[in-house]
């Protein structure tokens, strides 16, 4: 995401999408607080002397970056599940660049619906299906601000590397997902493997979702999806080690 282009992604349309759905969709799409970094000061690496008020901006700036591509992964999500006819409203040449992750996102609302209505035992935890569905995203945007926040630069190989090795296990029925960092996507998973056996489930939602996981990580070892991060007194991005850097904010 360009910084330029966060301040005019608008919010989702939820017109089209039916209640509790578009309830959760609302709350996932709220503008980030006024200061989120209060929130996440916590996870600073902690020094003895104060933190640079200019790393403190840089931050904020990359925490709204992270809210807009959500943002942008949300109208894809609502474009696939309820509202065909919708236009993901950034420049075209990037929108494609979002569909694969938002494909993994699609497939894990799928799952969410038919292990919800499948096992009444899930039911005791979550209100219905959307509220399953919010907690996950949520963990999932929390993990990423930490990342963020972290601001350790570490490439893009490791990652794909890790991906990899998770839909390994996925394969394999067997659960990596952490249950202290992401419960509610491990409950999912769990789930999901207790249906895989149902022919019907497997081939409908457990399969695509195995075929999501698999494009997303591939769309990340591509060179068009680059890594960003905080260097000195800006915000560049970087599609691999040893690659050149395209700045895309200074301090001024």
């Amino acid at each position: 995401m360009l910084v330029k282009a966060v301040r005019i992604v608008p919010p989702v349309p939820t017109d089209s999408i039916p209640e509790p759905w578009a309830m959760v969709v609302r709350s996932l799409d709220q503008s980030p607080p006024l200061l989120p970094l209060l929130v996440f000061l916590p996870c600073l690496p902690q020094s003895a002397s104060p933190i640079n008020p200019d790393l403190l901006h840089l931050l904020q700036m990359r925490l709204d970056m992270s809210e807009a591509d959500w943002r942008i992964a949300l109208y894809w999500v609502v474009k696939k599940k309820w509202n065909p006819r919708l236009k993901v409203p950034i420049v075209r040449t990037l929108v494609a660049l979002f569909e694969p992750w938002a494909e993994l996102l699609f497939r894990q609302l799928e799952l969410c619906e038919a292990c919800y209505d499948a096992l009444p035992s899930v039911n005791t935890r979550y209100h219905h299906a959307a509220h399953w569905y919010g907690q996950i995203i949520q963990e999932a945007k929390r993990l990423e601000a930490k990342i963020i926040l972290d601001n350790e630069g570490g490439g893009k190989t490791p990652i794909v590397k890790e991906r990899y090795a998770i839909i390994a296990a996925f394969k394999d029925l067997q659960n990596p997902v952490s249950l202290s960092t992401s419960p509610h996507l491990h409950c999912l998973i769990e789930t999901a493997l207790r249906l895989e056996r149902c022919d019907r489930f497997h081939q409908q939602y457990w399969k695509p979702f195995l075929s999501a996981c698999s494009r997303w990580t591939q769309a990340t070892d591509q060179k068009t999806c680059q890594e960003i991060y905080i260097e000195g007194d800006r915000i560049v991005c970087q599609s691999g080690q040893g690659r050149a850097k395209l700045v895309l904010f200074r301090l001024t």
